[in-house]
Formats: C-alpha cells, structure tokens, sequence
C-alpha cells in the first residue's frame, strides 16, 4: 500500500478501488459482455487504429519536447494518464460533434484558464484518510445522483432544496480542510511541482490541440465526402474541388456542412459543384458577423508574434545559450550587450511591436462595439422578446396549471419564433457563425412549441387565459394516455425543457448584448 500511495494520493485510490469493485460487478453479466464483443470491434477498427497511432506519436513527441525543455518528467505520468483517460478522449468526442470553428477552441482554452480550475486544483490537492475517502466516495455519487431526480419533478422540489444545503455543505468542508492544510504545511503546496501539476492540462491541451483540430477537420470532410454522388471520376473532381476551396480551414469545411442541400446533395457534375461553391464564397464573403473583426484580429496576432520574436531575438543576441537555456529562461543578462542591441534592431522592434499591440487592441474593441451597436439595433426585438421570456421562466414546466403555462410561455414562445424568423430573414448576415447556430436552435423549439400547442400565430392573440384553459383541458382530454402518461402533456414538457434550455443558451450566448 505505501508503494501504491507514493503515486497516488488516498483519493484516487479510493476511486480505484470502487471502479475496481464496480468492474467485478458488472462485467460478468450478460448485458455488459455482450455491449464489449460490440464495441472492440467498432473501437479497433482500421480508422480507429490509425487515429490512435497518429494521436500516441503526437503526444509522445508533445512529452519529449516538454521533457527536453525540462517541464515534464516522470512524476507527471499519473497526471498526464488521467488527463487523457478523461480529458483528452471526451475531447475528441466534444470536436467530432461540435467544432465548426476557432471559437470551440478558444472557449476550450478559456474553460481551462478559468478561476474555478485554479480553486478545483486546490480544494482537491489535500484528502482524508484513505478509510474516509472509500466511505465518502460513493455517498457522494449517490446524493448527486438522487440531486439530479430531484430536480427532474417538481414535487420533489423540497428534496432538492436538502441537497442543495447539503452540497454547499460538502463544498465548504472541502474548502476548510483545504485552507486548514495549506496553513499547517504551506510548502507542500507552494512548489515548483505544485505549479507544474497545475499548469499541465492547460500546457497538453495547447499542445495537442493540433491532434483535436485535424480530427475535427477530417470528421467534417469525411460528412461531406459521403453524401458526394455521381460517376466516380466525376466524385473524385468534387473531392478535390471541396479540399482546394476549403483547405485546412474548418469554418469553411463547415460552413459546406452546414448547407449541404445547396452544395452537395443537387450537384451531380463538378461543374455543379463548382457554380454552388461559387455561390457560397460569395454568402461567406457577406458575411458582416464573420468578417468584420477579422483584420483587427489579424493585427493583434501579428502584433503579440512580432512582440514574442524580438524578446526571444534580443535574449538570443544577448546570451551564448542553447534554445532549450531559452525555453527554460536559463540563463544570465549581459547588460552593456542589453543595452547595446536594444539600440539598435531588437529595441526598435519591441518598442514597435508592443506599440502596435495596443493600437492593435484599441482597434479590436472599437470594431467590436461597432459592430455591437448595430446588432442591438438589428436584433432589438429578439433581444427584448427573449429578455422577457427567461424572466418568466419556470424551473418546472407547469402542464398541470394551463393558467400559468399561457402567461409564462404561450404568449412568449409566439412573440419569440416570429422575432427569430424576422433575424434569420433579414439580419441574418451580420451574425457570426455560432450566433447563427443559437438562433436557428431557438427558432427550431420555438417552432416545436408552437406547433404542440396547435394554435397559429395569427389566432393566439384572440385567446384569453380562461379560453385558453378551456382549449388546453379539451387536447388533454382527448390526447392518447395511459395510467402515467398523457402524450399530449408529456410532449409539451419535454419540448418546454428543450425551448427554455435554448433560450438559456441564446441569453449567454449574446449577454454582451443586453
């Protein structure tokens, strides 16, 4: 046990030892064996093989670099396993399904940037005693699995409201015993290794987001490519037209995705092919949402390269040092050589370069709000139709109670759906591409709403509450049930779910707006 403490701290082990236990349970029966004879064979498949292959040499060169500039040894491995046992593979999935652009990768770096990650590490760096962990290990899993049942059906709201207490609770005794070992044994946490352990998952996922991003890019071809009909040296010629159009930029591959039916799906010569990505260059370059900011982000990406090149020049010029002495800030100023290469070039560069970042920026936030007062003029009714509707939001759709379903949702989700419809129509242009994406999602459950309610959006305005009440218990009546469920009912539950889901995400989405 002392052998097996030294690389793993009492939690971990306390983690071990239940999936270990969980295993044993499980694996023998029969559901279990027969879902692994149908995953390995889907899991080691020759794509699948290829990918892991691609993905083990890149992270070992990743760890010999980090190795060789002196970031990275041995006791990183544990860290570095579980971050890709439980990191890196959701990763993949998360690329596969939802990049389509640079923002996907820039939120991924600002999750893992976030304050929260830095209180998550420290709060976890100290444990209990290895007995207490095993004990409180699974009454943990247990009470956030009976949380989320609570929050599932509204007469458990009381039920809800305990486990609420009762994880603020565990999250302020995590906390104390946190700062209470911090107090008592402060070195153990301010340390170089400390720090490293901190900074790795942000230092592999830099350096492997090359790995996420070609995936990203090959699985969208790979969409495109299957729905390519045609002979087969005309499917050929439509392959390579799509790769010269789109090369390695994913928001272009994308962008053919997306719009598949107008690109794709009707052409069945190259020539076909070569009219609609003609007429998509053309949408793509009216794109007012997509294209506005691109030259203040080109500047500031020069700007920070130019700054990043002329220090990295000036300690090289300075100093008689290896690039891996550089890597590791290894090394001594000469100060009369300082001063006599900032004279010349590298001074004038840095002084340049950093000048030109902050106009750089400057420039960046002016287009932004530019751009920002437009959109809220533009998208002033949605905002505002929007706004209303998450005010009026109820954590548990009100099926039962027709009264408050039409106050709180029929007269909004109408108002709603017409203002997305009007967006999409007519200001389409000026959004961004994942602004787009969030509009059509709110637009779509708003559509479904509507639709279940079977009242047009001309004739909903002649309803009152009591007229609706009356109209609602009439569909209720006569919907197909069953001894637990009315079809009728359970259809608008869910679909509310999915409708106040996206107006959530279309209120953080476009925050910046309000």
């Amino acid at each position: 046990m002392g052998v097996i403490q030294e690389f793993f701290n009492n939690r971990e082990i306390a983690i071990g030892v239940w999936v270990i236990i969980g295993l044993a349970v499980i694996l023998p029966t029969k559901p279990a064996r027969q879902f692994i004879k149908t995953a390995i064979p889907i899991l080691f498949c020759k794509k699948f093989v290829i990918f892991y292959i691609v993905f083990i040499s890149f992270l070992g060169l990743v760890l010999c670099a980090l190795n060789w500039a002196g970031f990275w040894d041995l006791t990183l491995l544990k860290d570095t396993v579980f971050w890709v046992l439980f990191v890196e593979l959701s990763l993949f999935t998360k690329a596969i399904e939802k990049a389509d652009g640079g923002r996907f990768f820039s939120k991924l770096i600002r999750e893992n940037v976030a304050i929260a990650v830095a209180i998550e590490f420290f709060v976890g760096f100290w444990t209990f005693s290895l007995i207490t962990e095993i004990i409180l290990i699974p009454l943990t899993v247990l009470i956030s699995v009976l949380y989320v049942l609570a929050g599932q059906d509204k007469k458990h709201r009381p039920v809800k409201r305990f486990f609420d207490g009762l994880l603020v609770l565990w999250g302020m005794i995590l906390l104390i015993n946190a700062i209470y070992s911090l107090i008592h044994a402060p070195n153990q946490f301010f340390s170089f290794d400390t720090l490293k352990s901190l900074l790795l998952p942000l230092v592999l996922l830099v350096f492997n987001l090359p790995v996420v991003y070609g995936l990203a890019l090959y699985n969208t071809y790979e969409q495109i490519f299957i729905r390519i009909k045609g002979s087969k040296s005309e499917q050929k010629k439509m392959k390579w037209q799509v790769i010269r159009f789109s090369g390695i930029n994913l928001s272009k591959v994308s962008a053919i995705r997306k719009s598949l039916p107008n690109t794709i799906v009707c052409c069945r010569t190259s020539k076909d092919l070569q009219i609609s990505l003609d007429k998509l260059a053309r949408r793509l370059d009216l794109q007012i949402g997509e294209n506005y900011m691109k030259r203040s982000r080109y500047y500031v990406s020069v700007c920070i390269a130019g700054l990043i090149l002329s220090l990295i020049g000036l300690i090289g010029a300075n100093s008689d040092v290896s690039l891996k002495d550089i890597v590791t800030l290894n090394f001594v100023f000469d100060i009369p050589r300082i001063k006599e290469i900032l004279t010349y070039i590298f001074s004038t560069m840095i002084v340049f370069s950093a000048t030109l970042l902050f106009f750089a920026i400057g420039f960046a936030k002016k287009q932004r709000e530019d751009i920002s007062q437009i959109k809220k003029y533009a998208l002033y009714e949605l905002l505002l139709s929007v706004k209303i509707q998450h005010s009026q939001l109820i954590d548990y759709p009100p099926v039962d109670e027709p009264t408050d379903l039409f106050c709180a949702y029929v007269l909004n989700v109408y108002e709603v759906r017409i203002a997305c419809d009007k967006v999409l129509a007519v200001y389409e242009n000026l959004l961004t591409t994942w602004e787009q994406e969030t509009v059509k999602n709110l637009q779509l459950s708003a559509l479904v709403l509507s639709n279940d309610f079977g009242i047009t959006a001309e004739n909903v305005g002649k309803y009152t509450a009591t007229q609706f009440c009356n109209f609602y218990n009439d569909k209720v009546r006569t919907a197909p049930q069953n001894e637990k469920i009315n079809t009728f009912t359970h259809t608008i539950k869910a679909d509310i779910e999915k409708y106040s889901k996206h107006i959530e995400q279309f209120c953080k989405d476009f925050k910046h707006y309000y």
